[in-house]
């Protein structure tokens, strides 16, 4: 099962246009070669070797003109089944917004205002990237598209059924081959359309409702018929009985489980629209970040998790619509000034209307979601909504160049966790495991935090004199190690003074702490030494 939303597909297709056009238009590869410099560590990575792209495109023309025929003996491409769901694209925070870049930040806004473009000239997907409605009618245009495009693309649970592909004794040439599996592709994913229209979670997901209540159905029917036949094997009537509540219970619990999974996708569907009717975009992006529910040990959401979600946010409605009233002129008047006020003064009034009935909406939602995880046994089949609690922490990329390694969860759990600290927007460098502690390291400071999540410590590298590991010890205790920081400007919370420079002290549980935790600092001091020098 894969999720995903519209703008990390619009990424993907970006990230290969460009390599694509990076390999195309290189004249000379082994400047490429010689390029390709791992920059903390000044190392040279071999890059792979190709056949330049003249030479492949050379003989895919000649093999062309050639016409030869193919002779297969049996050619097999096995059936497949592709279960997914797209989200809708969340909105960043400023934090992730300045981590993933100016280009892919518009990206997101983009998709998340509708403007899409499918079919053009270079690619399959495309986004119009900056645009603004300047006018009362483009306003009304972008709410519309917004909506529109939101209810085509947001699928949850779709399945596209691809038949396979079997061929003996066949004959054809190149073109001929790929023009025919290309056209059994195409047909195939024709046939789906009906799927993946009742797939739609704008309408409530009827195929993923059909699905569950036959499945319901089958049990109820089947179950019964089990118990009966070991029943008479084995001459006892309670195998019958069990059947019998088996079969009930598959039943009511697909029925209502349904019912509820398709009545949260509506509820949160209609929540996005007056969302986006709100013309808040602020508000828009807080709720939409804010939409987590909580998720007990076994990795679902409870009844009572998802009332007690519900409230909040049906309190939080209330409560955004009457602050909206005051908060929205006030912002219009500082950035516009009458103008601003007068915008504001409007959109607070139709945040007071608006607002109050997306507290319903999502509470509604909330709730429908934990009546459907309460009664369904398992977590596979999760609705859209809960693809909102991601599943494993987003994988990591090493320094300003964003190097790509193998996935460690420790981390990513450690790259996650400075996002919500002093570090946030701050490309990841690597973390340190201190017992009750946790050092992380960017490519701009370093902190310490406690078992609480505390800030212990917060230095940038560039107020870095000099890291040292020594060893302290008081009258009648134990020698105990330290790593000292010398500092070369005044910062907060500093602990003492030597030689007329200032002090950071952090405490280390051994020797070999104090000696890794000096190591990885004077790594991130020596990296802005260098990009300061470049």
């Amino acid at each position: 099962m894969v999720a995903i939303d519209l703008a990390f597909l619009v990424r993907i297709q970006r990230f290969v246009q460009c390599l694509q056009a990076h390999i195309q238009n290189a004249d000379d590869w082994e400047s490429i070669r010689s390029g390709m410099v791992y920059a903390e560590q000044k190392k040279h990575i071999p890059f792979p070797k190709f056949d330049s792209i003249d030479e492949v495109l050379e003989r895919a023309a000649l093999f062309a003109s050639e016409n030869q025929n193919l002779y297969f003996q049996g050619l097999t491409i096995l059936p497949c089944n592709i279960n997914f769901s797209v989200a809708p694209a969340r909105a960043l925070s400023p934090a992730q917004a300045a981590l993933e870049g100016t280009e892919t930040a518009a990206i997101h806004v983009a998709v998340r205002k509708g403007d899409v473009k499918v079919g053009n000239s270079s690619a399959l997907l495309g986004v119009r990237v900056g645009r603004r409605n300047k006018t009362p009618l483009s306003v009304v245009r972008g709410v519309f598209k917004s909506i529109v495009v939101d209810a085509l693309i947001r699928l949850d649970g779709a399945s596209l059924n691809l038949a396979g592909v079997g061929l003996r004794n066949h004959i054809s040439t190149g073109p001929q081959l790929t023009t025919y599996i290309l056209a059994h592709y195409v047909n195939s994913l024709r046939q789906n359309v009906p799927a993946l229209i009742g797939s739609l979670a704008a309408f409530g997901n009827p195929l993923g409702l059909i699905r569950g209540v036959g499945e319901g159905v089958s049990d109820f029917v089947n179950e019964p018929v089990k118990g009966f036949q070991k029943s008479v094997k084995e001459l006892d009537p309670t195998f019958l009985v069990d059947g019998v509540a088996r079969g009930t219970e598959s039943l009511a619990r697909h029925t209502v489980g349904g019912f509820a999974d398709s009545a949260s996708l509506l509820t949160d569907t209609f929540s996005k629209n007056m969302a986006v009717l709100t013309l808040d975009r602020r508000y828009a992006q807080k709720r939409d970040r804010d939409k987590t529910l909580r998720i007990n040990g076994d990795g679902k959401v409870t009844l009572a998790g998802g009332v007690e979600s519900g409230f909040n946010k049906l309190v939080g409605g209330f409560r955004d619509g009457v602050t909206g009233v005051v908060d929205a002129p006030i912002r219009g008047a500082e950035k516009r000034g009458i103008e601003g006020f007068a915008k504001g003064v409007g959109k607070g009034i139709l945040g007071l209307m608006v607002k109050p009935i997306i507290g319903i909406s999502d509470a509604a939602t909330d709730v429908m979601i934990g009546v459907k995880s309460t009664v369904e046994k398992d977590t596979v089949h999760q609705n859209l909504a809960l693809a909102r609690n991601q599943l494993r922490p987003r994988r990591p990329m090493y320094g300003r160049d964003k190097v790509l390694r193998q996935f460690k969860v420790e981390d990513a759990a450690a790259a996650a966790l400075m996002q919500r600290t002093s570090c946030a927007g701050h490309d990841y460098l690597s973390h340190m495991d201190m017992t009750n502690r946790v050092a992380l390291f960017s490519v701009v400071r370093f902190l310490v935090l406690d078992s609480n999540g505390k800030e212990l410590v917060s230095l940038l590298y560039e107020h870095v004199s000099e890291a040292n590991a020594r060893t302290f010890q008081e009258a009648g205790n134990v020698p105990t190690w330290r790593v000292e920081i010398l500092l070369t400007e005044n910062i907060e919370a500093v602990k003492g003074r030597r030689n007329g420079k200032l002090v950071e002290i952090v405490e280390c549980n051994s020797k070999d702490e104090a000696i890794e935790l000096c190591s990885q600092i004077k790594q991130g001091v020596d990296l802005v030494t260098n990009e300061d020098q470049l």
